[in-house]
């Protein structure tokens, strides 16, 4: 059996998303065609490009659906009035396909302008979770703590 990795993804892009970026985004979410040149990772390293956070169905490996929407933040506009893209992923990933999907989320990262957390990758094997934190020179994974060691904390409304 294969190791996935459950990742999610949650950044604003700035308004003014250059038009390629943008078509290849939506290509990537599968909400559009592919553009004749694809900027994201070199796709033929991988054996060809695929829309590595289509969504739309039912997790492959962890419970609930991979989805991914990319949407006009209206009502919470820039100070000059502009809205910026919102953009949210969840999406299994096979470990065949890490590499590739992290290189799709760095290009991504170039452009969000969300600084700090921004998601999380889980491995299904290790139950192990990194923190996705988007800095001004790249992203890091950051490990939560280490598998086994949780702390509880107990939420009493039930």
């Amino acid at each position: 059996m294969s190791d996935h990795y459950d990742l999610f993804l949650a950044v604003d892009l700035p308004p003014d998303l250059p038009e390629p970026v943008l078509l290849e985004l939506r290509w990537l979410l599968g909400e559009g065609e592919m553009p004749p040149e694809l900027k994201s990772t070199d796709w033929e390293s991988w054996g060809g490009p695929w829309q590595a956070f289509g969504g739309g169905s039912a997790s492959h490996s962890f419970d609930g659906a991979d989805v991914s929407l990319l949407v006009r933040a209206v009502g919470r506009s820039n100070p000059d009035g502009s809205e910026p893209w919102a953009l949210t992923v969840r999406a299994c990933v096979h470990e065949d396909d890490f590499g590739v999907t992290m290189d799709v989320v760095g290009w991504l990262l170039r452009f969000a302008t969300t600084q700090g957390w921004v998601g999380f990758v889980r491995d299904s094997a290790l139950g192990q979770i990194q923190h996705l934190v988007r800095h001004e020179d790249g992203f890091d994974l950051v490990d939560v703590r280490p598998v086994g060691q949780h702390k509880r904390v107990p939420w009493s409304s039930w």
